[in-house]
């Protein structure tokens, strides 16, 4: 009997410990349309594959939630579009970005990232989360989901525009 008691004990604490470990460094969010975060290298010019275990949040505005996020650099995110599913199922936020003002290389074809990688990363509201910085075609796109299927990071191969997360991206 006291075995079940532990054990229902253990399945309520573990996963409080895993979020309250998560780095807060490696938060984003998509609180409104105009605010918003992304993953990007802790320094300017890294590639953005070779960093994304090292990637740190970067926000268009001050975000309580946040803490410890940068503000994104000036000039980087160059247009931006806001989208959530009619079920409220998903947020997103597609556009373009400027890799100069970075200094991101525009041969730099970017990379990933998900609650996998950088590890403790997570969308604040939301279970899951897919984003892709991808300087070679000027882009950029993040979708925080309730549901896994809707943030399809097994199709992390395909970048981000019109298979992954569909969107505006002028």
């Amino acid at each position: 009997m006291l075995s079940n008691k532990i054990a229902c004990f253990l399945a309520f604490v573990l996963p409080l410990i895993v979020v309250a470990a998560a780095d807060p460094t490696t938060r984003v969010t998509i609180h409104e349309e105009e605010r918003f975060c992304l993953l990007l290298p802790p320094n300017q010019g890294d590639d953005i594959a070779d960093s994304l275990e090292e990637s740190v949040s970067f926000c268009t505005s001050t975000t309580p939630q946040v803490r410890y996020a940068k503000e994104m650099p000036s000039g980087f995110i160059k247009t931006f579009h806001y989208a959530q599913a009619s079920d409220l199922s998903y947020s997103q936020v597609t556009g373009t970005i400027d890799p100069a003002a970075y200094s991101l290389s525009a041969s730099d074809t970017g990379g990933m990232a998900s609650r996998m990688l950088p590890s403790g990363a997570r969308c604040l509201g939301y279970r899951y989360f897919i984003q892709f910085v991808e300087p070679n075609e000027g882009v950029f796109c993040i979708r925080c989901c309730h549901n896994e299927s809707d943030c399809p990071t097994d199709k992390a191969d395909k970048g981000c525009q019109m298979v992954v997360i569909p969107g505006d991206y002028s």
